[in-house]
């Protein structure tokens, strides 16, 4: 059966990833940056990293808030971006 417009905008907008940023404490190294392939790192500016990009699901979350905490870097500020 074919599934019908409004029905499948639904799915596809409760599936979309959300964007999140993640203000880190200092400047991060190569290393660091390679941990996150998923996300975006601008240059350091004001005494933080900036990491930014979208997040799939509450698993992915986790995933990050673990990579972070394991390489010890100190999250000032964690918000989620405007689509």
């Amino acid at each position: 059966s074919r599934t019908s417009w409004p029905y499948e905008m639904e799915r596809i907008l409760m599936n979309a990833p959300t964007r999140y940023q993640f203000l880190i404490d200092g400047e991060v190294s190569d290393r660091v940056k390679a941990a996150f392939p998923e996300l975006s790192v601008p240059s350091a500016a004001g005494g933080f990293t900036s990491l930014y990009g979208p997040v799939a699901a509450h698993t992915a979350m986790r995933s990050i808030m673990a990579r972070l905490d394991s390489l010890g870097l100190t999250v000032a500020e964690m918000r989620r971006l405007p689509d």
